[in-house]
């Protein structure tokens, strides 16, 4: 559900007309990797769980990977795009 061609024709299939599909985007910012990284650690939704089903080591090895790709600032912050769909329709 993450791509807005899949979320248009799952309403366009619940009997919904002129459906559209739109982005919101909402700029984050983290003060540190450990405050972009701690919520992964709750087990809630499908990435925490994900990286809470694996051992130690292999969690330490995934946390290092994503340190290394996430573009960190000078003064340690991340600065992150997050995005949301959202689809509208009108009843049919």
């Amino acid at each position: 559900m993450c791509r807005p061609e899949a979320l248009e024709a799952l309403f366009a299939g619940s009997l919904l007309g002129d459906v559209e599909t739109t982005s919101m985007e909402i700029p984050t910012l983290f003060a540190s990797f450990e405050q972009y990284w701690t919520p992964f650690l709750d087990g809630q939704g499908p990435a925490p769980a994900y990286l809470m089903s694996l051992d130690e080591r292999e969690r330490a090895r995934l946390q290092g990977e994503v340190r290394r790709r996430i573009p960190i600032a000078a003064d340690g912050s991340i600065s992150l795009i997050a995005r949301a769909w959202a689809v509208r329709g009108t009843r049919r």
